[in-house]
């Protein structure tokens, strides 16, 4: 089977066969070169166990020095290099520099990093990642799961998931029918960054009327601390959950998934909502998102009035929304690996 070099901004920790990292869709795209000979994986290493864990006994995680050792072997080898940030941008050009075909080097966008830096560096982040992508754009393929991203011009479309037969399972059982005195039960799932908008959902959670409870999970600790945490007997805030089993069960307690994001380009979250059956809110600044995901969907405007209008809407119809998912198909981790496969399969 064919080889790979994949390069990845994340920080991963080897212990024997088994690899840890703090992100899983990085290991959803790895997983799809589960059967290649040898997956070569170009990133730092943790001094730590993370979150989630393969097990891999083909991957050799390889510094920069060791690409100049193998720089003979790398320029006929097709490379993925998974979303852009200044250490793959480094990356990037020291293989450009080391002679590598333009044709085997693949730069996979899973988001707007325009407005991603912009959110979190303002004007000057906006710019930066502006210089680096402008570098790169026209000397690698670029694959994306957007067809509008900023400053990306026809990108060969990949849609990533994480959607097995498991999350598909007792579907039937979840349709249900929400009644105006019951609590309604909201989820978030994602990481706790400026740009998700978990701070601005606590907000608007707290000025709700109606009655509901909000369970937010994937925490890091990093930007938001325990003594920080809302004083709101309503809202409950978790760290990150590596179990899909464990993922399940807290989509099944819950009525509608709320992605409060301000910029997103295709999160999974919302497959693993409808696998669920699960209606899901975002807000106008991602309105687009309705393009890709054609049903399940349903916008408002960024303030509790709207927000809450939309959730007494999606209550009263609930049955029929809940239906009307469990017509369609939902996008699975097999026609994903399939897609990679034709790509990356020599």
């Amino acid at each position: 089977m064919s080889e790979i070099f994949v390069v990845s901004n994340d920080r991963f920790f080897l212990e024997k066969k088994n690899i840890f990292n703090s992100n899983k869709n990085t290991f959803t795209i790895i997983n799809c070169f589960k059967n290649f000979k040898n997956i070569y994986l170009i990133a730092r290493k943790s001094k730590k166990k993370l979150k989630f864990k393969e097990k891999l006994s083909n991957i050799k995680i390889i510094n920069i020095p060791s690409l100049f050792e193998k720089k003979f072997e790398i320029k006929n080898t097709k490379i993925l290099i998974i979303s852009l940030s200044p250490y793959n941008f480094l990356i990037s050009c020291l293989l450009l520099i080391l002679g590598v075909n333009k044709k085997n080097i693949f730069l996979f966008l899973r988001s707007d990093g325009y407005e991603e830096y912009r959110i979190k560096l303002g004007v000057i982040g906006y710019y930066f990642y502006g210089a680096m992508l402008g570098i790169l754009r026209k000397k690698l393929n670029i694959l994306s799961c957007s067809k509008s991203l900023t400053g990306v011009l026809k990108p060969k479309l990949v849609f990533p998931s994480e959607v097995t037969k498991v999350w598909l399972k007792n579907r039937k059982k979840q349709l249900k029918k929400i009644t105006s005195k019951k609590r309604i039960n909201l989820l978030y799932i994602g990481r706790f960054r400026k740009e998700k908008g978990y701070a601005n959902l606590i907000h608007l959670f707290k000025r709700l009327s109606i009655n509901a409870r909000l369970v937010m999970i994937g925490n890091d600790f990093k930007y938001l601390k325990k003594n920080k945490y809302p004083r709101n007997k309503n809202i409950k805030i978790f760290g990150q959950i590596s179990s899909t089993k464990k993922l399940i069960k807290y989509y099944n307690q819950t009525d509608i998934f709320i992605l409060p994001s301000y910029i997103e380009a295709y999160p999974q979250v919302i497959l693993e909502s409808l696998s669920r059956l699960k209606p899901i809110v975002v807000f106008n600044d991602i309105k687009y998102l309705k393009k890709t995901f054609s049903f399940g969907l349903f916008n408002c405007k960024r303030n509790a009035e709207d927000l809450e209008k939309t959730l007494k809407r999606l209550t009263r119809n609930y049955h029929k929304i809940q239906t009307s998912i469990l017509k369609r198909e939902v996008y699975s981790l097999k026609n994903f690996k399939l897609k990679m496969k034709k790509i990356f399969d020599n």
